[in-house]
């Protein structure tokens, strides 16, 4: 008796979780300069209709996640970062569950100008975004 009630009570929460709905979005997605990937940019999402702002730093590897977003749209993303142009991208809607990114988003490195200044037998460098 106790082991059909046990049963009963444990089905019960299996169908409840299972039943459970989706509710909220997942963005995923990579950041590159075309060749290597970009650590430690940060990405900005704005669900635009009410201002919500997400940030996340990129990983080593140039990727991200962003969870519990708002489903629908439309969303900006930034990508900014110390060594490339600022990128980026609106109007675009997220689906129920995960929605990953089909391409890398590709941003521009900056451009860096050196300068190269002698004084008295030694050179000095000098770089400059």
């Amino acid at each position: 008796m106790k082991f059909k009630s046990l049963l009963s009570l444990v089905l019960f929460f299996v169908v409840g979780f299972a039943s459970a709905q989706i509710t909220s979005s997942t963005i995923n997605g990579k950041v590159t300069d075309g060749d290597l990937p970009i650590a430690n940019a940060l990405i900005t999402l704005t669900y635009l209709p009410t201002n919500s702002v997400y940030e996340i730093e990129t990983d080593k590897k140039g990727r991200f996640s962003l969870d519990n977003l708002e489903v629908g749209g439309p969303f900006k993303i930034e990508v900014k970062g110390a060594t490339i142009e600022n990128y980026s991208r609106s109007g675009f809607q997220l689906l129920l569950g995960d929605n990953d990114l089909p391409k890398p988003i590709m941003v521009r490195k900056k451009e860096t100008k050196t300068q190269v200044v002698s004084s008295n037998d030694k050179e000095i460098v000098l770089k400059s975004s």
